[in-house]
């Protein structure tokens, strides 16, 4: 819910004006009628006037003999604005939809891409409620061209990957005069959006009155915050009154609180005693209906390793599915965006003109997130009951759909002292425990993520117009685009509800369930109460920090030239050239916290590191109850305060990477030729676009060999830390808690590097017809090749080659360890470009004034489509060697798809008052009659 104080401002503004004696501001909008003048008060005795009274009263009337010829003043409105946009689209040779100024300033929009989302074929992806990315027509975000004033805008994300896809929440909706989103492509725009162009436009100097600008604030606040936060925005236009310089400048603030809620059932895995892998299954997964999956499906399944499980009353459970985890989570996200324009004009003779520009956009984000999770971790091991009695699986634990193939909910309960895996001697087998292998409650889990975030892109360039008075007309662009985007804080942490306290378990929660039918986590209300009295431990196997940064950048020169001729039914030819050279990489980081003067990581050499104090936790339970989940409890960590905490206590070190960055460099050049044509009914343009592509991709892929995880005794068990708080190897460990080897010993890491190059060369015809039918009809036809590139993280991601060798997994089968062998993941440089063969036929009907109905048939078959595959059993080249993986996934180029459908929209102006006010004098004012405005559409892909 917004809560605009635009009202307000005016209210008050006007106030001010009436009351400092200046001229009323006149607002584009419509309102009753304003009340007849006061009657003027009788004069209590008549005044003579002399020459300067008679004089001043002519020039404050006017000479009805001689009458003074006063400016236009003109009226600009939301309708107008609207009837424009229709009119455009209408005159336009391709198909085209246009939002100006005024209606992006009416839309209850945050930044661009919701101003978007209003129109037909167009769908948007948010986060937090902004819209980020733009979808035309069905096809992904990264097939979508976004440019600022016809050229490439670098984006950068504040903490995802490399991608093509712009980035929307940098660009604030009220900086641009229009957007034009062109469906059918002409040679003359840059190839890269097989789903359309979009085409932002920001205002310049020359072409607006000297001071003219405006200043806006509003506040918003949601409704899962309760917090109103300012947003506020100018602009500000000057020139000479010879109208050869001007000078723009533009800012604009938006800071925002959101919360938002999100319950997830994940890693889901086919349990089954007689089907723990694919070589021996005997059982394998079966849908509700109880039948199998075809063998492309099946092989991608998961399967768990351990097969069913028991309960505390012995009852067996096996061939189901069932998530390894169920969570509720809340993110919490501050948010201030920036944005700032500079622009000159120079205009030294009526046939040049110079324009420079400068943009800065920026997103600055602070998120916590605290999620509550049940784990896997209250289940047996294995299906044994005389081993682990169930753990803490209760009787019944296991709740099913109606097939009772797939698990909707599960209970957790510690038995009492002394029952089950509750006591210290085992009352199957008699064999005695230690205190650290008596039941414990590690659930519900807390943990979660920590980011201070950061995105930014800049744009500079310099651009000429010139034309010789005659049919020669020419115009240059040269400039740079550069963005840069990632976290500069990223810290996961997570903790469990019970520590081990002179020699014994102290729980700080008798167990956990969730369940699906009602979505949500229940556990004893005391636990957070429990863990601040210190029944909690920071789970060090799950905290730790690592980021990825990225930067891209374009330097691009551009020359464009029409030939405009008279008197014939080619009206101008145009043609031109461009070159681009961009930069785009990925950096990984990872930053560690030594114990102070050493090398050694926190986790290991810090026998208090386990330690959860009070003031590590937030003081209060979080929302039980909202929109996405019912939770009996929520327990939720403070995360600055333990972040300030690690840095207080130990030595912060960025620990760079550098071998672990990939890149992409590419070179474009292209040409075009268009002809436009208007015959009187019949006007159109055909064109013909080269485009050459040079890439050069150097692609990083991290080695990792993961070796055992945890101290061990002869027999081969996991040591838990006893009291002492020293491990094995003379050590800190945390008491309670697995006995964890150093880092350096658990895994081993290294990295490699390849550098593919390559070019392609397309040429990309294009055609766009409009023929005028009784001058309310317009038919369209259009068609054209259209490429675009494969994405940037498709072609570069950071690699993952991994190891998980036997050691590894017997430490880790438990909590869901692939089974051993090599695993992997990467990127494909390799990648073809899209290629799209696509055609439309439209037509509209304009059947009244500014008034449409419109329908458009459109298909776009695509080739090279890029979809994912995973591969079994194949040869890696791993550095210097040759590894069979048990799987790879990696990105591939499919077969040819179809986007087609039809998009239907509607628009209706009517008038319900006078088209004009009266007149004064000679001063005309024109008062645009009231509309409303509808618009409808529809899309099918």
């Amino acid at each position: 819910m917004r809560k605009p104080l635009c009202a307000a401002l005016a209210t008050a503004t006007l106030s001010l004006a009436g009351y400092v004696g200046t001229p009323s501001i006149a607002f584009a909008q419509d309102t009753a009628a304003s009340a007849p003048a006061p009657a003027p008060a009788p004069d209590k005795a008549p005044v003579k006037k002399n020459d300067k009274n008679k004089k001043a009263e002519k020039d404050a009337n006017g000479d009805s003999a001689n009458p003074t010829n006063l400016d236009t003043v003109v009226v600009t409105t939301y309708r107008q604005s609207i009837d424009q946009n229709v009119q455009d689209k209408r005159e336009a040779n391709s198909i085209v939809e246009v939002i100006n100024a005024q209606n992006i300033a009416q839309f209850p929009a945050k930044n661009i891409a919701d101003a978007l989302a209003h129109m037909p074929g167009v769908v948007i992806s948010r986060e937090s409620g902004e819209g980020k990315t733009v979808s035309i027509r069905g096809l992904a975000p990264e097939l979508t061209l976004t440019q600022l004033n016809g050229n490439y805008v670098a984006s950068a994300d504040t903490s995802a990957g490399l991608s093509r896809s712009f980035n929307y929440t940098l660009f604030p909706a009220n900086m641009f005069s229009d957007i034009k989103l062109y469906k059918s492509l002409e040679a003359r725009l840059d190839e890269g959006g097989i789903g359309g162009n979009v085409d932002l436009r920001t205002r310049r100097p020359l072409e607006m009155e000297a001071n003219e600008g405006f200043v806006t604030g509003t506040a918003a606040s949601s409704d899962t915050s309760s917090k109103t936060e300012p947003q506020a925005s100018g602009l500000w236009s000057w020139k000479n009154k010879d109208e050869t310089f001007g000078v723009l400048v533009a800012g604009s603030y938006q800071k925002r609180k959101a919360v938002t809620y999100s319950a997830d059932a994940s890693s889901w895995h086919w349990w089954s005693d007689n089907c723990t892998d694919r070589t021996t299954c005997t059982q394998p997964p079966t849908n509700v209906h109880g039948g199998t999956f075809d063998p492309g499906v099946a092989k991608n399944i998961d399967l768990w390793p351990g097969g069913g499980v028991v309960d505390q009353a012995g009852n067996k459970y096996n061939g189901y599915w069932m998530p390894q985890q169920f969570s509720t989570s809340r993110n919490d996200l501050d948010l201030k965006t920036k944005g700032a324009q500079a622009t000159f004009q120079l205009k030294p003779s009526d046939h040049f003109l110079l324009t420079g520009n400068y943009f800065r956009f920026e997103r600055q984000q602070t998120q916590i997130t605290n999620t509550l999770e049940v784990p896997e971790w209250g289940l047996p091991g294995s299906s044994n009951y005389a081993d682990q009695q169930g753990r803490l699986l209760a009787p019944n634990g296991l709740t099913f759909d109606p097939s009772h193939t797939v698990v909707t909910g599960a209970n957790y309960q510690l038995p009492p002292a002394g029952v089950g895996c509750n006591a210290s001697v085992n009352p199957s087998t008699g064999k005695a425990r230690q205190a650290v292998d008596v039941c414990s409650t590690e659930i519900p889990w807390l943990n979660g993520n920590y980011s201070v975030e950061k995105a930014k892109s800049q744009t500079l360039n310099l651009e000429g117009e010139w034309d010789n008075g005659g049919s020669l007309s020419g115009s240059f662009n040269v400039g740079r685009t550069w963005a840069s985007g990632g976290p500069s804080i990223e810290l996961g942490m997570a903790a469990k509800p019970r520590n081990f306290v002179n020699g014994q378990w102290v729980d700080g929660s008798n167990g956990a369930s969730w369940n699906l039918s009602n979505p949500g986590i229940n556990a004893s209300p005391d636990t957070l109460k429990n863990m601040l009295a210190g029944a909690g431990q920071v789970d060090l196997g799950s905290t730790g920090s690592n980021m990825v940064n990225t930067s891209t950048s374009q330097n691009f020169a551009q020359a464009d030239f029409t030939w405009a001729f008279d008197s014939t039914w080619l009206q101008s030819l145009q043609f031109g050239a461009k070159y681009t050279d961009a930069h785009a990489e990925q950096q990984s980081n990872e930053v560690r916290w030594y114990c102070k003067g050493t090398t050694a990581q926190f986790q290991g050499c810090d026998p208090n590191a386990g330690q959860l104090p009070g003031d590590f936790l937030l003081p209060n339970s979080l929302d039980l109850s909202n929109h996405a989940f019912d939770n009996g409890t929520f327990p939720a960590i403070n995360y600055p305060a333990y972040y300030n905490h690690l840095n207080a206590t130990y030595d912060r070190v960025l620990y760079n990477k550098p071998q672990n960055k990939s890149s992409i460099g590419e070179k474009i050049a292209a040409a075009y030729v268009q002809a436009n044509f208007d015959t009187g009914t019949i006007r159109g343009n055909v064109g013909l676009r080269f485009v050459t592509t040079k890439q050069d991709l150097t692609v990083a892929n991290d080695v990792t060999v993961n070796n055992s995880v945890y101290y061990h005794d002869p027999a081969g068990n996991i040591l838990i830390c006893p009291a002492s708080g020293v491990n094995a190897g003379g050590g800190a460990c945390a008491a309670g808690d697995f006995q964890y080897l150093p880092k350096e010993q658990q895994y081993t890491e290294a990295f490699t590097n390849a550098t593919t190059k390559k070019r392609y060369n397309k040429l990309l015809p294009s055609f766009n017809i409009a023929w005028t039918i009784a001058d309310s009809f317009v038919l369209r036809a259009a068609g054209s090749q259209a490429m675009a590139r494969a994405n940037y993280t498709d072609l570069a991601q950071l690699g993952s080659l991994t190891n998980y060798t036997q050691a590894y997994y017997n430490d880790r089968k438990q909590f869901g360890s692939p089974l051993p062998g090599w695993y992997g993941s990467g990127a494909n440089a390799a990648l073809k470009p899209f290629t799209a063969t696509q055609f439309d036929l439209a037509g509209e009907w304009y059947y009244a004034e500014h008034s449409v109905v419109g329908l458009d048939l459109f298909q776009k078959k695509v080739k090279n489509f890029v979809v994912p595959v995973t591969v079994n059993n194949i040869d890696v080249n791993v550095g210097t060697s040759t590894q069979n993986f048990m799987q790879y996934s990696t990105n591939a180029n499919g077969r040819s798809g179809t986007s087609k459908g039809v998009e239907i929209y509607a628009q209706h102006t009517w008038d319900s008052a006078s088209a004009t006010s009266p007149t004064t004098r000679s001063t005309r004012r024109t008062k645009p009659p009231s509309r409303w405005v509808i618009r409808r559409s529809a899309s099918r892909s």
